[in-house]
This record gives C-alpha cells, structure tokens and sequence, in this order.
C-alpha cells in the first residue's frame, strides 16, 4: 500500500496558507519590537521579507513540477545536488519544524488567553495560564490524531480552519482600515537600514510555512500542476495579508500607546481589543487561535513525510516508512510528535524558538535554490519534465540563495543567536553520524550508479574467467 493522492488545489492553497499565516503575524509582528524596536517600518520589514519569500517560491514551484514527491526539498536536493546535503539540511530543518509545532502550540495558548480575557472569562483564562504546557501538548495529541487518520481528513479540517482564518482576517482589515493614522505610522517610524533588515530576518519566519505541502507531493493529485500553481497563488496573498495587517496594527498605535505598550506578551488580538468593538475583537482573536492551532496540522504532516523520505532511503530505519491503514507512516508521525511534546516542557518562549528555526530553514532555502540554479545543467532529463519554467531562471534562483544568505547572516548578529546557533551546528554534527553509520544501506542514486557498476565488473570477471577457461585446457592438452 502507498500514500494516496487525495489532496487537490483547494487543499493544497488552504495547507500553504493556514501553515505560513500563523504565530509568525498574530505575535511575530508585534513581540518583534522586543527583539528588534523597528516600530512602525516593520511594514517594510514584511516587504523585504517577501522578496526571498518570492524567489525561492517559485524555485519550489519548479523542482516540486518537475519532481513531485513526498520529501519535498530532500528529493530535491539529494538527486539533484548530492545526497548528503539532501539529507543534512533537511536533517536540521526536520528538528526546526518539530520546534515549530512546540512554539506554535505553546504560542496558541497565549492567543486563547487573550481570547478568554476579552469575553471577560478571567477565572478561565487564569486556568489556562497555569495549564500552558498541558493544553499545547493536548493539541499536539489531537492534531496527531487528524494526520494519522488519512490526507483526506487532513485535508477536511485544515479547509474549515483555513475559512475561519481568512473571515478572522478580512474582519479585522475591514474594521480595522478607518483607525489608522498616517501621524501615528509615523511616530514611531525609523528608517533605519540596518533595524529593518534585522527584523526582516526574524519577521521571514512568518513566510516559511509555504514549503511544508512539498513534503506532501505524492499524496497531491495531478502534483506538476497543482503543487507550483498553489504555492504561487497563496505566497502572493499571504504578503498582501501581512502588510495590510501590520499597517493597520501600528497605524492605531499613538506615540503614549507605542511607548506604553508590553510587546514581549503582546498579539495582534490583544492590541486588536484595544480600538475594534467587542464582538470584531474576540472574533479576531478566535482566527488567531485558529491561525496558530493550523499551522500545527500541516507541520505534523510535513515533518513525518521528511522523515517517511529518509526511511525509504535507508538513512534511518526502514520501519519509519511504515503505512498505517489509513496510508499514513505512523511511526514518523509517534516520533515527530513526542518529540514535540518534549521540546514544549523543555522551552516555553515562543521568539527564543524562532532565531534557531530561522536558521535551519534558511540552510534548506539556500540549498533548494542551488537545486534550482544547476538542474538544467546538470540535469536537463529532469528539467525537461517540469511543467512550471521560468525564463531567466538562473536569476531566480541565485537571487533566492544570496537573500536566504544574507538573512541567515543578520540573524547571526541579533543578541542571543549564537547559542541557537551552536545548537543547529551539534545537531548537524549527529545527522552527520547517522548518515554515515547507514552509508552502506543507502538507496541513493550515487549509490545505485556503484551498485550498477560494481556489479558490471562482477559480470565482466566472470565472462573473462569463461574465456579463459578453455585457453587453459588447450595449453594443458599440449
């Protein structure tokens, strides 16, 4: 039994965009300011920020319809650069992703505070304050359960949640437009380069969900097309989204407000209850739970077809590729999950997780936009399959790797990212001995060429040994 293809263009676009809108715009884009205080110009911070977004997107949409398959970036990048930095920089972007789900879940439970809080619930949303790391790992467990019962009832749930988010946000843009003031963007606007750039490099994590449904590629029906024709259409409306959100959130803000306000525990929803009625306000902050809690459920999914990948390989135990009944690796899908669970009651700030994640998932970027930048040189076969091609592609491409680069290199430069850094770097350490400990396990293309030639030279032993045979029995004979 395989994965089944059962995820169409509906599905696909509500994957893209409930994965990438999520913690990084109903807390990103305002706790940003405790980390990087670039105020108001965080609206071009989201700008610059869609600029690589864009790039590498459509570097996605090209391997993911010329190759579509479950894995995603490692099919990518292992048959098309090499195999071990396939499996490296995915390695590091696999332990990202499960971080993710842990700072997503805890980071959900803050929304849902905020939600409780504006319905005048305080006993409750006191109870959930006291019970953060008992409710994130509650929904982890649910959304463990929504992935192992099949895509199609993944498929079902993240619709429904994708319709509520997208009514949560036209709400607070429609009711939210008439409050903003030019004098109050500008009170507290700093052109300021080098701010600007520091904040794009954290504020690019809200961008980087639009990768995971790549992970999916075998279970999308008619992939060449519909992989590349979803991801273009949802990255273009996620960065309309972000800018209109962020300018109407420090376009209420006066310069008493901005000066006042605790943006270490702020969200989008609590600034929201500030100036939308009541009722505009708690529906707000109800897409924000809903915003965060999806980003869950394609992260789950993502993670578990990474690692579904490498077990077909052999990287890692061939048990990991293991369908359940429902067509599913369950196995990947246990793991991913509890170690989820543990990063959630070992590290509980959701802007600590996102310096490291940053990172690891800029390594997959630069890499997937070297994938793009030689595959019609190295290539043209597997090019020549995609039916998603860009003129100029090589600019495309390079312009993708040199922005992941450089963001990479800012979120270097930001206080405390070091120690994340050092982390990424153990932990590549560990795929590193993985990868080399199952090297003769490998069902990898360079692994299968000296299969094949190994066993040609076998095969030309044993033909020259047959001809030589009967010249021995003829000099014996004389």
């Amino acid at each position: 039994m395989g994965l089944r293809r059962e995820l169409g263009l509906k599905e696909v676009v509500a994957t893209v965009v409930t994965s990438v809108i999520g913690g990084g715009l109903f807390l990103t884009t305002v706790q940003i300011q405790d980390k990087v205080p670039v105020g108001s110009a965080v609206v071009l911070s989201y700008v610059l920020a869609a600029i690589p977004a864009v790039f590498i997107a459509l570097c996605y949409a090209v391997l993911s319809s010329a190759i579509p398959a479950s894995g995603g970036e490692y099919v990518f990048v292992s048959r098309i650069v090499d195999p071990f930095i396939g499996f490296i920089v995915t390695w590091a972007r696999w332990f990202a992703m499960i971080a993710v789900i842990a700072a997503m879940s805890v980071g959900d439970v803050t929304i849902f505070q905020d939600f409780l809080n504006m319905l005048g619930m305080q006993s409750a949303a006191s109870f959930v304050s006291m019970n953060i790391q008992f409710i994130a790992i509650l929904l982890v467990v649910v959304f463990l359960v929504v992935n192992y019962v099949g895509v199609k009832v993944y498929g079902r749930v993240q619709t429904i949640m994708f319709i509520l988010l997208i009514l949560g946000l036209v709400s607070f843009i429609v009711f939210g437009m008439p409050y903003v003031s030019l004098s109050n963007i500008g009170s507290s606007f700093s052109l300021d380069f080098s701010l600007i750039a520091k904040a794009s490099s954290l504020i690019f994590f809200s961008y980087i969900g639009f990768s995971v449904i790549n992970d999916a590629g075998d279970e999308v029906k008619d992939p060449e097309k519909t992989l590349p024709k979803g991801v273009l259409l949802s990255i273009a409306a996620i960065a309309i989204i972000y800018i209109l959100v962020a300018l109407i959130t420090y376009g209420f803000m006066s310069s008493s407000f901005y000066a006042s306000y605790d943006f270490a525990n702020g969200s989008i929803a609590d600034v929201s209850s500030y100036f939308l009625p009541l009722p505009i306000a708690v529906f707000v902050a109800f897409a924000g739970s809903i915003a965060i809690i999806s980003d869950i459920n394609p992260t789950i999914l993502s993670t578990s077809r990474l690692s579904f990948a490498w077990a077909k390989d052999k990287i890692v135990p061939k048990k990991l590729a293991e369908l359940n009944k429902f067509g599913v690796p369950m196995w990947t899908l246990l793991i991913n999950t509890v170690m989820a669970v543990a990063i959630i009651l070992l590290a509980r700030q959701f802007m600590q997780a996102v310096m490291m994640i940053n990172m690891a998932v800029l390594l997959v970027f630069i890499a997937t936009s070297l994938a793009t930048l030689i595959l019609p040189y190295k290539h043209p076969e597997i090019y020549k399959k995609a039916r998603f091609k860009i003129k100029k592609l090589w600019v495309v491409a390079l312009i993708g790797m040199l922005s992941s680069s450089l963001f990479f290199g800012y979120i270097l430069r930001l206080n405390d990212a070091m120690p994340g850094f050092v982390f990424l770097l153990i932990w590549i350490g560990i795929g590193s001995v993985v990868y080399v400990l199952t090297l003769e396990t490998h069902k990898l293309p360079w692994r299968v060429y000296k299969e094949e030639k190994k066993e040609k030279s076998k095969l030309d032993e044993e033909l020259i040994s047959k001809l030589v045979e009967p010249i021995d029995e003829t000099n014996k004979k004389l």
